[in-house]
């Protein structure tokens, strides 16, 4: 849809079925080369503007994939016709109308607030996994994730591009990373868990990323040796998931640096220093080093088209709030003559005290993370100390009114750990006729948690000596 200037020989339809024929130089919104918007007439027939006219209000609403910045840029096409033809004693306003809701901040280093996940979708400029794309996904991998089924990889750009390339044979790769800082904790888990998932369905390549210097540039109590000794520990927990080490490639960033500067540069060479402002809100106060990241954060999208030889497409799994790197990038890459990285884009696994002022789980707040090196007493303590609870004040109002498991931190944690889907169909309905109790409700994550993680533990002590079968080394 673009806006135009009429020629004068057009009509346009009215909401009652009048057809108003459009004065030349009338401002027009056009789909191909029909007309569906006049400045001068609305929608309605009673709805002109006249010579008498004294205020008009243009509104505008937009699609969920349409993003901020082009947003902007339809409206200032608009105020540009404006001024065309507008008289000498008007004047054009522009404001903002606010959605309601309570206020949230997602940037890759910050993830606060109640999340309005729609709302992100719009900000961000990515589309929602429709159905369509789901059937497409089930029908070639075989089944349904419970994560896609419960939305919680809820949204993508460029996925349909990846799955009918696939359909014709077409290899893609994966790409997902860790940036080293402390021990890994849940929240980072939920990502690589559908990654391996993806990898058996699509028998696809996995680049795994551990950028150690990320973490190193924007933490200043960190040195490179601390995030060295960290990305080793993480790699750790990254293989105990049981990726294939066959088709798994992990490498550190200060380690392969010899491979991945030359790209870095021709990146870096692409993006301005006043687009990286824009972009992540960078101050005149931020170290050169962390504006040079993001160019070594694309590395990994052209890496398989360098390894196969050949152009070569990306599918990036990812909390939602790292897209932004690869909003950058897709521009880059497809300049470079790459692939635009595709990327499918998960929500947060809450903090345990909920979303509110703590925000995602971190590793920088303990009372909001389960870590995988807590053992099964820490981990009851933390659930039963510090999970939001949905439930009532008393056990008697509990019995009588039913919790509130929409709000309820333990009940959230099992959507995202518990594959079951009757059984949480079950607790959900247990919860909320008061059935089940808050305390009985925080005990079923409690075992499911545990027994996740002493089988994971187990499973990190043999990744010891595994660990140079999965290195990329420069």
């Amino acid at each position: 849809m673009v806006f135009d200037i009429a020629s004068g020989n057009e009509a346009l339809t009215l909401i009652g079925g009048k057809e108003q024929k459009i004065k030349k130089e009338d401002i027009v919104l056009r789909s191909g080369p029909d007309v569906l918007i006049s400045h001068l007439f609305g929608p309605g027939d009673s709805t002109k503007i006249t010579d008498k006219t004294v205020d008009a209000l243009y509104l505008f609403w937009f699609a969920e994939h349409i993003s901020d910045r082009e947003i902007d840029s339809i409206v200032q096409d608009f105020k540009r016709l404006l001024s065309l033809i507008q008289s000498e004693k008007s004047t054009i306003e522009t404001f903002e109308v606010q959605e309601a809701g309570s206020e949230f901040i997602v940037t890759p280093w910050d993830v606060k607030g109640n999340i309005d996940y729609d709302k992100l979708v719009r900000q961000f400029g990515t589309k929602k996994i429709d159905e369509p794309l789901l059937k497409d996904m089930k029908a070639i991998a075989g089944e349904d994730h419970y994560f896609l089924k419960r939305k919680i990889f809820y949204s993508h750009m460029y996925l349909d591009e990846i799955l009918k390339s696939h359909k014709k044979g077409e290899k893609f790769y994966l790409y997902t990373g860790r940036a080293p800082s402390g021990p890994v904790h849940l929240g980072h888990i939920i990502p690589w868990l559908f990654t391996k998932w993806l990898q058996e369905k699509f028998d696809a390549t996995l680049l795994f990323q551990i950028p150690d210097e990320e973490k190193f540039l924007f933490k200043d109590n960190l040195t490179l040796d601390d995030t060295r000794k960290w990305a080793y520990e993480n790699i750790l927990d990254i293989i105990a998931l049981g990726f294939d080490p066959k088709k798994t490639k992990i490498f550190l960033d200060t380690e392969y640096a010899g491979h991945m500067y030359k790209h870095a540069c021709v990146v870096s060479k692409k993006i301005t220093y006043s687009t990286i402002k824009s972009t992540f809100g960078f101050e005149s106060d931020r170290n050169i080093g962390e504006i040079f990241y993001t160019a070594m954060q694309s590395v990994p999208v052209l890496l398989p088209s360098v390894m196969e030889g050949k152009k070569t497409r990306v599918l990036i799994p990812c909390a939602i709030d790292q897209d932004v790197h690869f909003r950058l990038t897709r521009d880059v890459a497809e300049s470079l003559g790459y692939y635009k990285p595709a990327t499918i884009l998960c929500r947060f696994l809450p903090g345990l005290q909920g979303m509110g002022e703590e925000g995602k789980m971190s590793s920088s707040a303990e009372s909001t993370a389960i870590y995988t090196h807590d053992d099964p007493k820490i981990v009851k303590n933390k659930i039963l100390k510090y999970a939001f609870s949905g439930g009532r004040d008393t056990v008697e109002e509990h019995r009588k009114l039913g919790g509130n498991p929409e709000i309820d931190v333990a009940y959230q944690w099992l959507t995202f750990f518990e594959e079951d889907d009757a059984k949480l169909e079950k607790i959900y309905k247990d919860y909320k006729s008061g059935k089940l109790l808050s305390g009985e409700l925080k005990m079923l994550l409690v075992d499911k948690i545990n027994n996740f993680l002493t089988a994971h533990r187990e499973k990190k002590e043999k990744a010891k000596k595994e660990i140079e079968k999965f290195m990329l080394r420069d």
